[in-house]
């Protein structure tokens, strides 16, 4: 019988703006159904970890979901690399580290924030003056929109329509 695992990552997308507890979620299975989860800072230093049970327990792949809070908080704005993949529980030198097909998913952290707000540029619409417009809902600062939204190449050019992220911070 040839029979296959596989681990696939719903949540974090590539690029989405998280806060400083990741929810991860997807499809999966692992050594007893377990899949394992690291967050890597931009050095490659492990910030938090953690794991989920497959709901297809130890011989099958199926739903799994966990949230995963950073020891080491970065600084908002930092792109993270998720890694999620099948435990394994060999010992040291056997099988792939982590583990077995292993995913990575990279995302913009802002610790502290809660979501983010869609924002729709509008006509004479400049980074500052949207900063102005959301300072009801949230404190942000331009350099921080910019960090949130990696289509802003220059941030004195931004374009009508294009939507961008606005993290959601104290």
């Amino acid at each position: 019988m040839a029979l296959v695992t596989d681990v696939r990552v719903r949540q974090p997308r590539k690029d989405d703006v998280v806060g400083d507890e990741i929810v991860v979620a997807g499809i999966g299975a692992g050594f007893e159904g377990t899949i394992g989860i690291r967050v890597l800072g931009p050095k490659g230093k492990v910030l938090g970890q953690g794991f989920a049970q497959s709901s297809g327990g130890g011989i099958g792949v199926g739903d799994f979901s966990a949230r995963v809070r950073l020891d080491d908080k970065p600084r908002p704005g930092t792109r993270l690399t998720v890694q999620v993949f099948g435990d394994n529980p060999g010992l040291p030198n056997e099988g792939p580290s982590p583990g077995f097909n292993t995913r990575e998913v990279d995302v913009i952290c802002f610790p502290g924030a809660t979501g983010f707000l869609i924002y729709r540029v509008e006509s004479g619409d400049t980074l500052t003056a949207i900063v102005r417009k959301v300072k009801a809902f949230t404190k942000v600062t331009v350099a921080q929109i910019v960090k949130a939204n990696p289509r802003i190449e220059d941030p004195d050019e931004i374009q009508v329509g294009w939507r961008l992220r606005i993290p959601l911070q104290g």
